[in-house]
């Protein structure tokens, strides 16, 4: 199949996805998060304009593609990545990218922690399948280890992911939303906290916000970690703009 067909595809299949959980979901906000221009993806949608393999590369990344897939779909022709994308190995990139390798990791330090493939499916509502490869991966990067018989953390500290490519990060991002989507719609609010607050201030100060909300991220896991460890919970903070100045 060629390259610019498997790739409308996708395209057309994730839009209509988005569509199918919010039918007012429009094709400008779907441009803007696969990272094309709206113009050209409908014209490109529209057989009015060859799909490009540049273009082809950064809708791919915008669909949460990891690299090697994407070197797959396009056949070689993929434009030349910068350094630090391709230096970054896939087991680093799926570590970033998905957001049970994490969940693992702090599963490890629950009591009574059994790191088999069957119990972390069934403590994380993956597939085991899923769950063995994680866990693997893990093992490789050497995050998890085994002592005396049991599955635990390594203790290993994360490397610093300012290198890691967008298509990383964006992908956790999208991640982390569709999570806190399933939890306000399937937990009940006794276990969960969701609130927001609206506020004005310059946007000049952004990175002393950024500082303010890292300290608070830091001082919260040192003072619940710091009791009985029984689950694993996710924290999200979005702090963006309302206004268009």
């Amino acid at each position: 199949m060629d390259y610019s067909v498997a790739v409308k595809m996708l395209i057309l299949e994730e839009l209509t996805k988005a569509r199918a959980r919010n039918p007012s979901f429009s094709m400008r906000a779907f441009a803007k998060r696969i990272g094309v221009a709206q113009s050209v993806l409908s014209q490109v949608l529209n057989g009015k304009r060859p799909l490009t393999p540049k273009t082809a590369a950064r809708a791919l990344e915008g669909l949460g593609q990891d690299p090697a897939s994407i070197e797959k779909i396009l056949g070689g022709k993929a434009v030349p990545a910068p350094e630090a994308y391709t230096n970054l190995s896939m087991d680093s990139f799926q570590l970033i990218a998905e957001w049970y390798h994490y969940a693992i990791l702090s599963l490890a330090e629950t009591e009574g922690f059994r790191g088999t493939p069957r119990a972390v499916a069934k403590r994380l509502g993956i597939s085991p399948q899923t769950a063995e490869e994680a866990l693997a991966r893990l093992f490789r990067l050497g995050l998890l280890e085994k002592k005396e018989g049991r599955v635990v953390a390594s203790g290993r500290q994360l490397e610093a992911i300012s290198a890691v490519p967008h298509v990383a990060l964006r992908k956790a991002n999208q991640e982390n939303l569709r999570l806190a989507e399933e939890a306000f719609a399937e937990v009940a609010v006794e276990q969960r906290d969701f609130t927001a607050i609206t506020l004005c201030f310059d946007p000049d100060r952004m990175e002393e916000a950024r500082t303010m909300i890292k300290a608070f991220r830091r001082s919260f896991d040192r003072a619940m970690e710091a009791g009985r460890k029984r689950e694993v919970y996710k924290l999200c903070v979005q702090l963006f703009p309302l206004s268009k100045g």
